[in-house]
């Protein structure tokens, strides 16, 4: 028995296009028949059958192969996430040993800032004595003058060994003058990394056993009636 099809479900049926339907059917090799002015294309029951079988077993077996794509899109999502795993945990590695060194580098900056700043603050205290020293040396000497020219000839010579055994005694205070390193910085007005790097220069003479150079409580002192460019340079 014989059916009569339109040419776009018989495209359907074989795989082709419509297009291709029409063309077969005006060039006479696909069996048709024009009713009410519409063409319809000729099959019979058996390859009606024969073509629902085929896209059956087409359809199975695009099935399967869907469904083998897409065990294997899966595996590799899963490839892929298991490198981006392995990658972060890399990344995570290396963020740790960098974060290790920034936290020791900020902390030998900090003290270091602390050492500076604690000599600082010892050079502001002792400024005022370094500043006005020389001037009450002069106004004892000022004194020690007048008494003198009230005083006869013994009272003079007296007061002259008296006088000489000051100033020996004040010289050697003098040859004893010490002021911290950070005065030396602060005069210079010495940036932060130079005052660093006249910090380490210093104590590295001090281990040397540089004699311009003590230490006292923690505190690096330098001696006032010496120089330093070889030091510094």
């Amino acid at each position: 028995m014989q059916q009569l099809v339109k040419p776009s479900e018989y495209a359907k049926m074989v795989g082709i296009s419509r297009q291709s339907v029409y063309a077969k059917i005006k060039r006479g090799t696909l069996p048709s028949r024009k009713v009410d002015g519409r063409y319809y294309v000729i099959v019979s029951d058996d390859s009606v059958n024969e073509m629902e079988e085929v896209d059956t077993a087409s359809s199975l077996h695009n099935g399967e192969i869907e469904h083998v794509s897409l065990i294997d899109e899966y595996r590799e999502i899963i490839r892929a996430k298991d490198e981006t795993i392995e990658v972060l945990k890399a990344s995570i590695e290396n963020l740790k040993e960098a974060n290790a060194q920034i936290t020791q580098t900020l902390q030998q900056e900090i003290t270091l800032l602390k050492q500076a700043f604690h000599e600082m603050r010892t050079l502001y205290q002792r400024d005022y004595m370094i500043t006005h020293a020389p001037h009450s040396a002069q106004h004892t000497q000022e004194v020690v003058e007048a008494d003198l020219a009230k005083e006869d000839i013994e009272a003079s010579i007296s007061s002259q060994n008296k006088t000489s055994k000051k100033r020996k005694k004040s010289k050697k205070n003098e040859e004893e003058c010490w002021i911290p390193l950070g005065d030396l910085i602060q005069r210079n007005a010495f940036n932060y990394n130079k005052a660093k790097q006249v910090v380490k220069q210093f104590k590295k003479a001090y281990k040397k056993g540089d004699p311009r150079i003590r230490k006292q409580n923690g505190i690096y002192y330098i001696s006032c009636y010496d120089f330093y460019e070889d030091i510094l340079d």
